[in-house]
């Protein structure tokens, strides 16, 4: 499947069914009777979807989400692990708000009011379940802080020193952070991330490979596609014949 960046906000409640979706670089099943937060610069892709799938989805936008909520919140206890399992009362809960928020948006004139209220809602549920089951340790919070920057900044900030002085930290205390929530060095992540960023490129053919490595700020096209295969074990151009052939 190809891999999508989205720059607006992905909330998906499951009632029944499930599918796989990859987020950054990891795969995820989600299942039913969950809650999945995909925030806006996270790169994913769909990967299957096994049978009969029944939810909702909602997309927000940026501005809006910021409007009704504070963002960060929900994004610190959402990052290292997408999925919120719901108990059977609290799925029936969502659900209920959903069908409400879905009955509303579908009339003819809608009340813009009450459907952020309902949005606000359902936001505030969520983030009351999710922080009773999950704590964020400061060392999370500066991990998860410097992912969000790198998914933001990648293509002309590789320097680490620029993400430790921006969150007012020392450049190993970052880098022991990162190492201990997501098992990889700072430097890891971010070529992870510019390398994620290059597969979305790649999907547009009438860009040359050498014309990606330079506007993600590769010197050398050479060096870009041994770390475009070191991380996915393909070339660039193995990578793209694939993706054609997936999508012939």
């Amino acid at each position: 499947m190809s891999v999508l960046q989205k720059d607006y906000n992905f909330l998906f409640y499951i009632r029944e069914g499930s599918f796989i979706n990859r987020i950054d670089n990891k795969l995820y099943e989600f299942t039913a009777d969950s809650i999945i937060f995909i925030s806006t610069h996270t790169v994913s892709s769909l990967q299957k979807i096994p049978g009969s799938l029944k939810g909702y989805f909602i997309l927000i936008e940026e501005e809006t989400m910021s409007q009704l909520f504070n963002q960060q919140d929900l994004m610190n206890v959402f990052f290292i692990d997408p999925i919120l399992k719901l108990e059977s009362a609290e799925s029936n809960w969502i659900y209920s708000i959903c069908r409400l928020l879905s009955t509303e948006l579908e009339i003819s004139l809608p009340n813009m009011q009450i459907s952020s209220n309902l949005v606000q809602a359902l936001l505030n549920k969520i983030l009351h379940l999710s922080k009773n089951r999950r704590s964020i340790s400061r060392t999370q919070q500066i991990a998860i802080q410097f992912k969000q920057s790198v998914h933001e900044h990648y293509k002309f900030e590789r320097a680490i020193s620029f993400y430790a002085e921006n969150l007012a930290v020392s450049s190993n205390y970052l880098n022991r952070c990162v190492k201990t929530v997501f098992n990889k060095s700072c430097k890891e992540i971010i070529t992870e991330v510019a390398i994620l960023n290059s597969q979305i490129l790649l999907a547009d053919f009438t860009k040359s490979i050498s014309e990606i490595s330079f506007q993600l700020k590769f010197e050398d096209p050479s060096y870009f596609t041994r770390l475009f295969k070191n991380f996915t074990g393909l070339t660039p151009s193995e990578y793209r014949k694939k993706l054609m052939h997936d999508l012939s």
